[in-house]
């Protein structure tokens, strides 16, 4: 079996297991398409977040996964978010209409932020130039140099405000061939610092397609948690562990890092809430995953038919 279709196994067992014990959910709030609408609440941000969709825009099994499902669920309720992808949202193929495909549904979701992966690279770096002014979202990477177009396409950060709260959002990814790297640790890091001691925002956001490593026991995106400084939330991607909710784990300063990772395709996609104090200093967290698609799902099938489904 190769690589793409047991890791793709791997998620749906996971999957499988939760339609087994839990009720389906079916829908995440609306996620408004401005930084101007966002605000459902002055003193907390909700973050919708996707990793590694792979351009996947119908459902990848059944009816489950998939951009448009994610649409879907999206479109069905209305409270304000933030809407971040952690990278590698296009496919591998270099087709300029599928891309220009991708590109488009996002824009009709309100995605705010991408972080850039070797997928959206795959094609060249002029080619991805020549798309990115289609992007209604921006496209983000502090760890890159790049000597074309790209330098000025491709941010190092953004800012969204949220009611009261003012959000940071930067993003790094590991080591593509024929682009000039920098240290993904410290040049998040030092994004970081800017956003929070320069600019003054109350939440600092990385995207991290860092993966894992063979052979390493944590995966990168775990590493950069631990070592970082300002950050206060990784999304991760390009990693095949999937970890159900967030883990809470501790900066190299001991403060707390949300480190949070969905499946890849669409299967699944993240909803985290911060919520801040009178003096905008955070004093709650909530996470959830859900399924996209799948309404009666959990109620037909359990999880061992559905992976031996899957196989056939």
């Amino acid at each position: 079996m190769n690589k793409p279709r047991r890791l793709f196994l791997n998620q749906l067992s996971v999957i499988a297991g939760i339609a087994a014990l839990n009720k389906p959910v079916t829908a995440v709030a609306f996620v408004a398409k401005t930084a101007g609408a966002l605000g459902a609440s002055q003193n907390a941000v909700t973050i919708y977040h996707t990793n590694d969709m792979n351009g996947h825009i119908g459902a990848v099994y059944k009816n489950l996964g998939g951009m448009r499902q994610i649409k879907t669920a999206i479109k069905n309720q209305p409270a304000g978010g933030l809407l971040l992808d952690a990278g590698n949202f296009m496919s591998l193929s270099t087709d300029r209409t599928l891309r220009r495909e991708v590109i488009n549904l996002m824009n009709s979701m309100g995605y705010h932020c991408a972080a850039l992966g070797e997928n959206e690279l795959k094609a060249g770096q002029d080619k991805l130039a020549n798309l990115i002014p289609y992007m209604q979202f921006s496209l983000l990477n502090c760890n890159f140099k790049f000597d074309n177009t790209l330098a000025s396409l491709v941010k190092p950060y953004a800012i969204i405000y949220n009611g009261n709260l003012k959000i940071g959002i930067t993003a790094v990814c590991r080591q593509v061939k024929g682009i000039k790297y920098n240290d993904a640790v410290e040049s998040a890091n030092h994004a970081a610092q800017f956003l929070k001691e320069t600019e003054k925002c109350n939440l600092v956001i990385c995207l991290s397609h860092l993966g894992h490593k063979q052979g390493s026991e944590i995966s990168e995106n775990q590493k950069l948690a631990e070592q970082s400084e300002h950050i206060d939330m990784i999304i991760a991607g390009n990693d095949p562990e999937l970890v159900i909710n967030a883990r809470i784990l501790r900066n190299k300063v001991k403060h707390e890092v949300i480190l949070a990772h969905t499946a890849s395709d669409g299967l699944l996609f993240g909803r985290t809430t911060i919520s801040f104090d009178d003096a905008k200093m955070k004093n709650g967290t909530t996470t959830n995953h859900f399924m996209a698609g799948g309404k009666s799902y959990a109620a037909e099938l359990s999880a061992m038919q559905l992976v031996k489904d899957a196989r056939v």
